[in-house]
């Protein structure tokens, strides 16, 4: 959501995310170098947070020294809240807002209701079009979004569910679909409040569309949904445009089809079993030639990271997810990246060893589909929507899923050598980091056994080079025994980024 910030909220997260990110007391002269700001602004938006922030001094605090900030301490923030809050002041969330609502918007109105100048509504009027062009969508000169119908809700819900972690349009309105959906959707109740936000919105978002006239066109969708009308949230929608809106059926079913595309999309009904069956009855070529594509992919991608072995179960959970990204691809794909808050990519973006080691096979896998096989055709008719990065990091998160669900981690154990030279200290010690570690380490009984850290309380005259010797003079010196969970953890971590995935 970085890109719908005004400047001067953008510079005012920067600061904080920047402070957030260090998890130590930094100086306005770290902040202004990391940030290109000058130490009096970053002085002056340092203060702002300071009045503004309602959280505690282990979470935000700022240090002075005669009445002079000399450092700023910030821990475990929430970031997006904090952002979003700032998001709700900018110009083009309420031009977004305002068109949704509106369906266009009157530049001298709006300037008006929102005091700003003709100028810097053009400003961002730019702005709101170049985005939108890398959604595919475009804006008149009326200042309405043009494009795609199914596309443009999408952008909609997609704007709207990262802006706020709160309903941001008529209460009475969310009241009355949460009461709907309550007594009609078995488990409602037991959802989370941001699963009912998102279904409500997402009908919402139908509804305004609607009564703006802006609806959908029957489809594959349409047929689809008519044809398979047990699932509950099928028979539940197309009731709630027939019957609570009073939507002609034959609008009722296009409405339908295409919200279920959104609502599976975003993964709100989890809860619901996969049947391989009820898949292939769907997602079949009849239906969608992609699913052609999806064979050849999901083939690829085990011969690749599960050594071809091709049971129904894993095949038919790959095949679900790639059917759905190349339908989503075909139709309505927005890359979600454009709706993160990023402000340190390295940090954002890290992948350990073994995630760089999928993420380059995706890119393999990726390259020689697209240059050597078929599947090339079925992306260029893609491309106009999506890029190759694009294709290759949803594949990255599909695969990478996958994997967790299938495979098992071999993750090598810790190996400590505890050699003190007090009769009872040894015993002890090990079973203290035993109890926190259990079975992330092991112990072992000599050199030979290459360990990785040796505990001692003296200095040994034949050890490892590659082991860290740690010196605990007792188990009741509490440094000491800090400074030895920190090196168990340390290595944990290497032993983590090294882990290696196996099928059983």
């Amino acid at each position: 959501m970085r890109i719908f910030l005004d400047d001067i909220y953008d510079r005012r997260i920067n600061v904080l995310s920047y402070i957030d990110n260090q998890r130590r007391e930094v100086s306005l002269a770290e902040i202004a170098k990391a940030t290109n700001l000058s130490k009096k602004t970053v002085s002056m938006i340092i203060k702002q947070f300071e009045q503004e922030l309602d959280v505690s001094k282990e979470q935000f605090e700022v240090y002075y020294i005669n009445q002079t900030i000399q450092g700023v301490y910030a821990n475990n923030l929430d970031i997006v809240s904090i952002s979003n809050n700032q998001l709700k002041h900018s110009i083009l969330y309420k031009m977004i807002k305002h068109i949704f609502l509106m369906e266009k918007i009157d530049a001298i109105t709006f300037c008006d209701i929102e005091f700003i100048s003709p100028a810097t509504f053009s400003r961002h009027r730019r702005k709101l079009q170049k985005i939108l062009n890398q959604c595919d969508l475009s804006l008149t000169r009326t200042n309405e979004i043009r494009g795609d119908e199914l596309r443009i809700r999408n952008f909609f819900f997609l704007f709207f569910s990262n802006a706020s972690n709160i309903w941001a349009f008529d209460q009475e309105v969310y009241k009355e679909m949460e009461e709907y959906f309550g007594e009609r959707i078995a488990g409602w109740e037991n959802m989370n409040c941001i699963r009912k936000r998102q279904i409500c919105l997402l009908l919402y978002i139908c509804i305004v569309r609607i009564s703006q006239k802006k609806v959908m066109k029957k489809s594959i969708l349409t047929v689809l949904s008519e044809r398979f009308q047990d699932g509950i949230y099928t028979k539940v929608f197309f009731e709630y445009f027939h019957l609570k809106k009073n939507r002609p059926e034959q609008q009722s079913w296009d409405e339908t089809g295409a919200a279920l595309l959104l609502l599976y999309k975003e993964r709100l009904v989890d809860g619901e079993g996969f049947v391989i069956e009820a898949h292939q009855n769907f997602f079949n070529e009849e239906n969608f030639k992609l699913v052609k594509y999806s064979h050849i992919l999901a083939e690829k991608l085990i011969e690749t990271f599960f050594q071809g072995s091709s049971t129904p179960p894993l095949y038919w959970k790959l095949r679900k997810e790639l059917d759905m990204m190349h339908l989503l691809m075909e139709t309505c794909f927005i890359d979600p990246k454009l709706f993160y808050y990023v402000y340190d990519e390295k940090n954002f973006f890290y992948a350990d060893p073994t995630e760089k080691k999928i993420q380059k096979n995706i890119q393999t896998v990726i390259e020689e589909l697209i240059t050597k096989t078929e599947y090339g055709s079925f992306f260029k008719s893609i491309k106009k929507n999506t890029s190759q990065e694009t294709l290759t990091d949803y594949v990255y998160l599909v695969t990478y899923t996958i994997l967790v669900k299938f495979m098992h981690v071999e993750l090598p154990k810790v190996r400590i050598l505890i050699q003190n030279s007090k009769v009872f200290v040894g015993p002890i010690i090990s079973q203290k980091i035993e109890l926190l570690f259990s079975d992330k380490i092991e112990f072992v009984q000599n050199q030979l056994s290459s360990p990785d850290i040796i505990v001692t309380d003296t200095e040994l005259t034949e050890k490892s080079d590659k082991a860290k010797e740690i010196f605990i003079s007792s188990f009741s010196n509490s440094s000491d025994l800090d400074l030895l969970l920190e090196e168990i953890v340390k290595k944990i971590v290497e032993h983590y980024d090294d882990r290696h995935l196996y099928l059983s």
